[in-house]
């Protein structure tokens, strides 16, 4: 048997292509980082991981809150019963299948109201 060598743990090193190798130094006005702080604290990055993601692309893609998420799932399942609704509506008369379209359709209203105050 050879002998393995243990594993020391920790992560991985990055291959060369992907070594940031060229410091940068920025200063920021008082209003400036506060922009920043708020930013870093919403996306859970750091602040130079931030910044430089703000320099080559340009944005930082905030992910969605929970509470945005659960909006989302709710006007999917809301979509999906309009569905199932407008297939009934082909089946049987509309006149019977209004109340609970209108219903519904005021539910999605509010929930994109709720989404786009965000």
């Amino acid at each position: 048997m050879h002998p393995q060598t243990p594993n020391k743990g920790g992560r991985p090193k990055k291959s060369e292509d992907e070594l940031r190798l060229f410091p940068v130094k920025v200063y920021f006005d008082e209003q400036s980082y506060r922009k920043l702080l708020n930013k870093r604290r919403r996306t859970g990055m750091s602040l130079s991981s931030l910044v430089y993601e703000l320099a080559v692309s340009g944005y930082i893609k905030e992910p969605i809150s929970k509470e945005e998420a659960s909006l989302l799932r709710s006007l999917a399942g809301m979509a999906n019963n309009l569905n199932q609704l407008a297939h009934e509506a082909h089946i049987y008369h509309f006149s019977q299948m209004e109340e609970r379209v209108q219903h519904l359709a005021k539910e999605i209203n509010e929930v994109l109201i709720r989404i786009s105050e965000r």
